[in-house]
């Protein structure tokens, strides 16, 4: 017994490349992974992937506009940029509006609406969670042409040729702009012919009627020339024609 161990101690000490029991712990072997450890790496990778995508291509967003044309579940309303918008509702959008009760049923083109959700950046669609009837804002640019003092109202027409009444309310703020100051002002010395910036919103049953909220008039600048009126018009037709130079 004792003769074999003295063997096997000198095998050892003379060939140190002997190891009891194979295992191999190479770097090797240990980043290969097995080919069912490989195929689920892949599928996580595809999953995250695809996941990143998705997150990258929608956002939360808003958009309000006018109601251009409603279809099954189709709203399709033109925005303050005026583009057409799609917005799309399901069985989970909620609805809201200052009347006591809103619905899809109440959304007709010309009503004024936002919406909040989820925008599709491939398809340019949102899918809304929330639509809301609203109040937006016009904004105009014109000339005075006409004042009636005894109505509160002015008359406003634009570089594209429309013409606008503006009610002049006690909510109204007026202001004058000269020389770099803004004043306080009133009806009284808004002149015809001048350039005048009116904020407010549009009456329901006349589209060229405005209740304005602010007024800014320019008494110090020229008037548009883009904008061509009757008083204008006027005056250039009835301009003395020249003298015939009289023959001698």
């Amino acid at each position: 017994m004792k003769k074999l161990f003295l063997v096997l101690i000198l095998l050892i000490l003379f060939n140190p490349d002997i190891t009891f029991g194979q295992v191999n712990n190479s770097d090797e072997n240990l980043s290969e992974p097995t080919p069912v450890v490989k195929d689920k790496v892949d599928q996580i990778k595809d999953k995250v992937t695809d996941k990143i995508e998705k997150l990258n291509l929608v956002e939360k967003r808003g958009i309000l506009g006018s109601v251009e044309s409603i279809s099954e579940n189709i709203i399709k309303i033109n925005d303050t940029n005026d583009k057409i918008r799609t917005i799309e509702v399901d069985e989970l959008t909620k609805y809201s509006s200052d009347s006591n009760s809103f619905d899809l049923s109440d959304i007709k083109p010309g009503l004024q609406v936002s919406a909040i959700g989820i925008y599709n950046k491939d398809s340019e669609k949102l899918l809304a969670r929330f639509v809301n009837e609203i109040s937006i804002p016009i904004f105009l640019s014109g000339v005075i042409v006409d004042k009636n003092e005894d109505d509160s109202t002015i008359t406003l027409i634009t570089e594209d040729e429309k013409i606008y009444k503006v009610d002049v309310e006690n909510i109204t703020k007026t202001f004058s702009f000269s020389e770099e100051d803004l004043t306080d002002s009133d009806l009284s010395e808004f002149d015809i012919l001048k350039n005048a910036f009116v904020v407010g919103f549009l009456d329901e049953n006349d589209k060229e009627r405005i209740s304005a909220t602010k007024i800014i008039i320019f008494p110090n600048l020229p008037k548009n020339p883009r904008i061509i009126t009757d008083t204008q018009e006027t005056t250039i037709n009835k301009s003395p024609s020249p003298s015939p130079t009289p023959e001698k």
